[in-house]
């Protein structure tokens, strides 16, 4: 399985957090990944307070990973296991217990793993090369010793089964027969429950105790308390990772997946799509309209989808009950009774039935609090809301399931990557947008992409009134010619306010300073949405048909001019292992001191403590006289496996590493068969730096070598067009750009949103004369511009056009990270791209200050 690359990133970070913790602790870990730049500025405030360490668990590290819904944690959770026991455990048959919310997440996610072609146990599978075993906690007591001695074994449970108050026949605190087979292989351990005799008792937790289980939390924050702490104290786990989209700040989270992240890899379906509606009736009309208009888009796919409406209705005494919401569907829209779903606490429609299955004929879902627990399915396209969106706590999790995007794959019409959302109204405007955004948030969005996510639409039937017109507001006393600014009308006697194109934001201002707080709120959230949905008053370049492009940069290799893409160049260049990556591991690199039972290892000077008695790792028995230098090469040639070097290559370089280590250091193949992983680790750490040595040659020699040489290239440059970003979030700003490419509405979102300094930067570009037009350069975009650095490709923020014809290519960068190597190596490949140009491109690295010159000034000053 291809993971996304933001999974990866997830990993990527989970692994260096384990390999730091291993030297040095959980603590000083925490503090070293979330002092790096970017993962503070993913983390914001959730890495506020430093690492929480619990008292019943002093030595467990404890961190958590926070992934937005659908972004699939629970593929994450199972390579997540692999690199804990890597990094950390170092064990090839770990014991993992995977703790769930609730019973029927436990009883689903156990069945999953169970089913050997479920993507969730092909991930583990192919992590692990061990066999697997995978019980339901209901089954521990058939856990033999010899599956946790030789496999991996997996136990699959709820929070709530571990709580001490917990009784009956499957208490995990009591003594059972069944398991006292294992104790009389393990030692007692303190800190094991006795009995009233003293007398370590034959239960579960015990067991776990001894072997100290990797432990994987789902829906993590509901774990923060103390009833928790002390349970997880009861089983001493190695180490703890916990997956939520709403961390809380005692979580000790380390990464933040943004949503618009999940958007980029095609995971999750956005914006969502909202009309408001006086009556409930209109709302399910239009609601069933758009569901048969994806279903029209839907035959036109390669892959079966069949588009489902979600309908949730009013409790029993509301006016749009299920039961009255039915009979509408039946006997006023004539919809199918077999196209019906009703799923509520008295019936269970859905039970039993696979929904993505061709012959399954549902279409509509009729729910009140919630559909059952863990049900997904990502044909889910619309939800039509007919209760209080404001203080329904179901409308959360229903949004979860309409954001789906089916197979995890962009869809060749527009509108089946998008959600739709039908609600009804309420007697405030923009009240229900609000809410949603807060829905959304807790669905795992920052708050500008939650912003972003909600595109707002008026409604296409007839039943707005006059009192809610897009571009008028009642108010209850009318104002005076003073009071109103010459770009709003009025009517009514006064007592309507009535927008125009000419109003601004300036305006608005002015007006709703003489009213009261309630009704300016209500003033600008229906503003905001008038300029939204009205058409703008200078349409954009792009729409005017208006060429923009940015020269590419080429590159000669082996007298052919190509484009400059850092994998191509490196794919050129031949390299070998042998050749940047030294066979020599010197004894300040690594090395191993016996004492007595246990053993010291040094990594670069730190030190790793080994017992073979227990405590924080213990070394399993092995037969290590039995082993050979050619045993341990194999280990390390499968666990070292790399797709892009030769095998030869490998197997030559490891042979002669572990030479130089016996021979040369005189270490004992015996020790290095304990150290095994922390060796390999090292070994590990030596081909990244050898392949990026290797890249970084590649690229140097090809771009900047005394024979280089480099054009740009005007007739096969990046050429950006109207519908270039169409399904991305866009920024929801009551600030107007004039110069923008795509115009005012569809500019991608910024970091740091509209109160960043990158914001400044962009309104600081659309004031200058000089400007032609401008576009916000998405990172990661096919259609965007970039260009190439020796480890990935850099995306400034701001590309545009002046008006002599110049091309400009800006980044903007924070103090905090203007000295950083990675921006100077922005600035010389920018830099490189202006000279090339020959005087018809400019590149600028803009600060928010330098030497007395603001973001504007500096930017004159280039543009002269």
């Amino acid at each position: 399985m291809i993971l996304k690359t933001y999974q990866q990133n997830t990993l990527d970070v989970l692994r260096k957090f384990f390999e730091i913790c291993r030297i040095y602790g959980a603590e000083i870990a925490y503090s070293k990944i979330v002092s790096d730049p970017e993962i503070a500025a993913r983390l914001g405030i959730l890495s506020r307070g430093g690492y929480v360490k619990w008292d019943s668990i002093p030595n467990t590290p404890r961190i958590c990973l926070k992934i937005p819904t659908g972004g699939g944690k629970t593929i994450l959770a199972a390579y997540s296991a692999k690199v804990v026991s890597e990094a950390w455990r170092e064990k090839d048959n770990p014991v993992i217990l995977w703790l769930c919310p609730s019973d029927t997440i436990r009883k689903q996610t156990c069945e999953a793993l169970k089913n050997p072609r479920h993507p969730y146990r092909v991930a583990l599978d192919g992590q692990f090369s061990a066999s697997i075993r995978v019980f339901d906690i209901d089954e521990k007591f058939n856990i033999r010793y010899y599956d946790i001695e030789d496999k991996v074994c997996l136990i699959v449970s709820t929070i709530q089964s571990f709580r001490q108050s917990a009784t009956g026949k499957y208490n995990v605190y009591k003594t059972n027969e069944d398991l006292e087979p294992h104790f009389m292989r393990i030692a007692a351990q303190e800190g094991m429950e006795k009995d009233e005799t003293g007398r370590i008792k034959f239960s579960f937790a015990n067991l776990m105790f001894f072997h100290r289980p990797i432990v994987i939390v789902d829906e993590a924050h509901n774990a923060v308390s103390d009833l928790s702490q002390e349970m997880l104290g009861r089983i001493n786990p190695s180490a703890i990772i916990e997956f939520t989209a709403t961390p809380r700040l005692k979580n000790n989270t380390i990464y933040n997946v943004y949503a618009s992240e999940l958007k980029e890899e095609e995971m999750i379906k956005l914006p969502i799509e909202l009309r408001e509606h006086k009556g409930w009736e209109p709302a399910v009309d239009e609601a069933i309209a758009k569901r048969a208009e994806l279903e029209k888009e839907a035959e036109k796919e390669s892959e079966y989808i069949r588009p489902i409406l979600l309908f949730q209705a009013d409790d029993k005494n509301g006016e749009a009950n299920a039961e009255k919401l039915k009979n509408y569907l039946l006997n006023t829209a004539n919809i199918a009774p077999s196209e019906i779903a009703v799923v509520t606490s008295e019936q269970k429609e859905l039970d039993g039935i696979d929904v993505f299955d061709a012959k399954c004929s549902i279409k509509y879902i009729v729910t009140v609090e919630a559909l059952k627990e863990g049900w997904d399915c990502s044909f889910a396209y619309i939800l039509c809301s007919l209760a209080n969106v404001q203080s329904n706590t179901a409308v959360e999790q229903l949004l979860g399931r309409v954001m789906r995007m089916p197979f995890a794959k962009k869809r060749k019409s527009a509108a089946l990557n998008k959600a739709y959302a039908y609600v009804l109204a309420t007697s405030k405007f923009g009240e229900t947008t609000g809410a949603l955004v807060d829905k959304l948030i807790t669905c795992g969005f920052d708050d500008t992409e939650a912003q972003a996510a909600i595109e707002q639409k008026p409604c296409e039937l007839d039943e707005l009134i006059s009192d809610y017109a897009i571009d008028k507001v009642n108010l209850k006393d009318p104002l005076t010619e003073t009071q109103l600014p010459q770009t709003i009308k009025t009517e009514n006697n006064g007592k309507t306010i009535i927008f125009t194109e000419q109003t601004c934001d300036e305006d608005i201002d002015f007006l709703t300073s003489q009213v009261s707080a309630e009704k300016a709120q209500e003033i600008k959230a229906k503003f905001d949405f008038y300029k939204k949905n009205t058409a703008d008053l200078n349409p954009s370049p792009a729409s005017l048909g208006k060429k923009f492009s940015l020269p590419s940069l080429y590159v000669n290799l082996q007298g052919e001019f190509v484009f400059a893409d850092t994998d191509d160049i490196f794919m050129n260049f031949e390299w070998s292992l042998m050749q940047f990556a030294d066979i020599k591991i010197d004894e300040d690199e690594f090395s191993i001191t016996p004492q007595g039972h246990s053993f010291i290892i040094s990594l670069d000077g730190n030190q790793l403590n080994y017992s073979s008695s227990g405590g924080q790792l213990y070394i399993p028995s092995m037969e290590v006289e039995n082993w050979t230098a050619a045993n341990l090469i194999v280990w390390l040639d499968e666990t070292l496996h790399q797709s892009d070097i030769i095998q030869d290559d490998l197997v030559e370089w490891l042979r002669q590493t572990i030479d130089y280590l016996t021979q040369k250091r005189g270490i004992k193949l015996a020790s290095l068969m304990i150290a095994k992983y922390a060796l390999a680790g090292k070994l590990a750490e030596k081909i990244k730096k050898a392949r990026q040595k290797a890249r970084e040659t590649s690229y140097q020699t090809a771009l900047f070598g005394s024979g280089s040489i480099v054009e740009l290239n005007f007739d096969n440059g990046f050429e950006f067009f109207e519908s270039m970003y169409d399904g991305e979030l866009m920024m929801q700003m009551r600030y107007k750009f004039q110069k923008h490419y795509l115009g005012s509405k569809k500019i991608p979102l910024i970091d740091g949103g509209d109160r960043g300094e990158e914001f400044e930067c962009a309104k600081a570009i659309d004031s200058l004369p000089q400007v032609k037009f401008w576009l916000r350069n998405l990172p990661r975009n096919k259609n965007s511009f970039w260009l190439p650095t020796s480890e990935d490709r850099f995306y400034p923020d701001f590309v545009g056009e002046l008006e002599d014809g110049r091309k400009f290519a800006i980044e903007y960068k924070g103090a905090h990270l203007i000295d950083s190597q990675d921006t100077k190596r922005k600035e010389i490949i920018g830099q490189m791209w202006e000279k090339a140009s020959k005087g018809k491109a400019l590149f600028a690295l803009i600060v928010k200050n330098k030497d007395g010159l603001d973001m504007a000034q500096q930017l004159k000053k280039k543009m002269q």
